[in-house]
């Protein structure tokens, strides 16, 4: 299993906390592209697999943000699981809107309210400071992986919640993947949890 992901720091380091967390370091690996422009990901990502054709599922970590390529990443997604070389993996777009961010505020508290650039800042920015107005990130910055503690103690509500706002973006008519504000972390994470669980078994 391969988690590709933007940026070098926030988003593997997270993922790598949860695979020690969930026992699945040697069935988990999780690589960042430090360009954060969502199609150099999939770039990353195809280069991955080819250097190793053995992944059984692949996912795809990165924000819309402001990303004017945002798009052409899910359509290039899209098109990798209609080919052949890909017939035997699972590949999967784990997207945020506006930014990773929002899956770490769900753990704190609900949020709908859409994201918008303001104030000479950019969506991102503006969630940011959202989550430093909650107890114990008023300090927050990226790449600080001293949060991931509390967040994993509140692990099921960020995933309800998570889930119950990209039903409500659905319901609303929003095409996938652009609802605002919405993630598709809660998948991933719940695939994650999904697959120590079976480990255990055995």
């Amino acid at each position: 299993m391969l988690i590709v992901c933007e940026g070098e720091k926030t988003e593997p380091l997270y993922f790598k906390f949860l695979r020690s967390k969930f026992g699945l370091a040697a069935t988990v690996e999780v690589s960042g592209e430090s360009d954060s422009a969502p199609s150099k990901v999939v770039k990353f990502g195809k280069k991955k697999i080819k250097l190793d054709l053995d992944y059984e599922y692949v996912f795809f970590v990165f924000d819309k943000d402001s990303h004017a390529d945002y798009d052409t990443a899910l359509s290039w997604i899209r098109d990798m699981k209609s080919q052949r070389n890909y017939k035997n993996i699972s590949i999967s777009a784990i997207t945020s809107n506006p930014c990773f961010e929002l899956w770490f505020l769900l753990h704190l508290r609900q949020f709908a309210i859409p994201c918008a650039a303001g104030g000479g800042n950019s969506a991102c920015e503006n969630l940011k400071s959202v989550l430093r107005q909650q107890p114990g990130f008023e300090d927050y910055k990226k790449g600080e992986q001293k949060h991931f503690k509390l967040l994993y103690e509140r692990l099921h509500v960020a995933k309800k919640r998570s889930a119950q706002l990209l039903a409500q973006c659905q319901s609303s008519g929003e095409y996938k993947h652009h609802g605002n504000p919405s993630t598709y972390v809660h998948e991933l994470v719940g695939f994650l949890e999904k697959l120590a669980k079976g480990q255990q078994r055995h």
